[in-house]
């Protein structure tokens, strides 16, 4: 479970910004909250918070496996200064793994991992595991296991985790897994694996491999005139996973593969997953991917989880997640939304909690993402949090002059000449 995320020097954040996902009110038993809601204008650096999330992530999983020796560390720091292209992006995590709680992160530049660390908290006291100086370790005593193996395969543009998960460092392997378990949604990515079709092949597998409920139920109770999802004989043999966004090949392989019922009447209909509506498609990867996070406790970050979706069905999502009978592993869902509606009530009940609202501005001034929490403003319990959010009183709206717009076609006009109606 995610006690706090924290960043510097990541595409528009400059200065070190951190996600806090420790309660703030003692209403709240578990350690972390489970539902995080990013709220901002367009270009604040609402996407920014999740794409540096995914980078970490990726650092962690891929370092040592994928990228190249003596290729740059594919990192993207803040461009809008002379300075911080050089500095070092970092990045880290507070996390509970097995009720206790670890601290890892580290810093790149363009060349080279420059430092790396990882300490525990037994009993809240601190131990190092290990810290990095460029190539050099530092062990502490508690680390027990083959350590050699990793620091020999461990290069300048790799991490030290992700080597000793290489080399199958138990104690190690097991906070890398933790460390790299979350699924990250982005817009463009999620918009390429649901029009390739591939989604569906991996939602309807996953469903039925982890013993949920079909891939079908999951459309059905939605309401989105899909009665059923069947996969067509000739399918058999087809992979169960691949690495999103699917290829042409897996793009081929999956064409025709399921069919969707839609029942009208007393006939039935069967449609292919490229007849189907965005909304449905959407729902079906969202709804799929929360399903299996919830049951194997992990994280799941979305980028504008709102896209296609209608209010209800995103609000169903977050009460999901929220719900501590339904998700007693304590999965997290942190997303970014344009969705004021979530700030209010749905159906009599306040959607998000006060400490689970998030907000990030760009300073005009320097051009850098700040984030802050709405728990800063000292909000009363019950409070409209949606009419105050709309009408400017935390921040976090675009500033648009009141008639700006209309000027601007006042002046076309001015120019042109009266409209000729036609």
């Amino acid at each position: 479970m995610l006690l706090s995320f924290r960043v510097a020097n990541h595409g528009s954040i400059r200065e070190p910004q951190e996600l806090n996902f420790v309660p703030v009110y003692e209403d709240d038993e578990r350690p972390a909250v489970t539902v995080v809601a990013i709220y901002g204008a367009n270009a604040s650096g609402k996407s920014t918070v999740v794409d540096a999330f995914m980078f970490f992530i990726g650092a962690v999983t891929h370092s040592q496996a994928r990228w190249l020796p003596g290729a740059p560390v594919p990192r993207m720091p803040f461009l809008l200064d002379h300075t911080s292209r050089g500095e070092p992006s970092s990045y880290a995590v507070d996390l509970l793994l097995e009720g206790v709680r670890h601290v890892y992160g580290f810093s790149v530049t363009d060349a080279e991992v420059r430092e790396e660390w990882l300490y525990v908290y037994p009993k809240g006291r601190r131990r190092v595991l290990f810290e990095r100086d460029g190539m050099a370790m530092t062990y502490g005593a508690t680390l027990t296991g083959e350590r050699v193996a990793a620091e020999r395969m461990m290069r300048p543009n790799s991490l030290y985790l992700s080597a000793a998960a290489q080399s199958s460092h138990p104690r190690l392997g097991q906070v890398w897994e933790a460390v790299g378990g979350a699924l990250v949604t982005q817009d463009a990515t999620r918009q390429a694996l649901t029009d390739s079709g591939a989604f569906a092949v991996l939602a309807y597998e996953t469903m039925a491999s982890a013993g949920l409920p079909s891939a079908g139920d999951v459309l059905a109770a939605a309401d989105l005139g899909v009665h059923g999802i069947r996969r067509r004989a000739q399918a058999a043999g087809i992979p169960a996973s691949v690495d999103p966004p699917a290829e042409e090949s897996w793009r081929d392989m999956t064409a025709g593969v399921l069919d969707f019922v839609h029942q009208v009447g007393d006939e039935e209909f069967v449609l292919s997953v490229e007849d189907e509506s965005a909304g449905t498609k959407i729902w079906l990867d969202m709804a799929t991917s929360a399903l299996t996070r919830i049951t194997n406790g992990s994280a799941m970050w979305v980028d504008e989880l709102d896209v296609s979706l209608h209010p209800m069905l995103t609000g169903k999502l977050v009460k999901l997640f929220q719900d501590p009978e339904l998700n007693p592993l304590g999965a997290q869902l942190i997303f970014t939304t344009h969705d004021a509606s979530l700030l209010g009530t749905m159906l009599g009940e306040q959607v998000l909690r006060r400490d689970q609202i998030w907000f990030v501005e760009k300073d005009l001034g320097t051009g850098a993402s700040e984030l802050f929490p709405l728990s800063d403003f000292k909000p009363r319990k019950g409070e409209n949090f949606e009419r105050r959010y709309l009408a400017g009183s935390y921040g976090a709206v675009p500033l648009v002059p009141e008639t700006a717009f209309e000027d601007m076609l006042k002046t076309y006009w001015g120019v042109h000449g009266e409209v000729v109606s036609t």
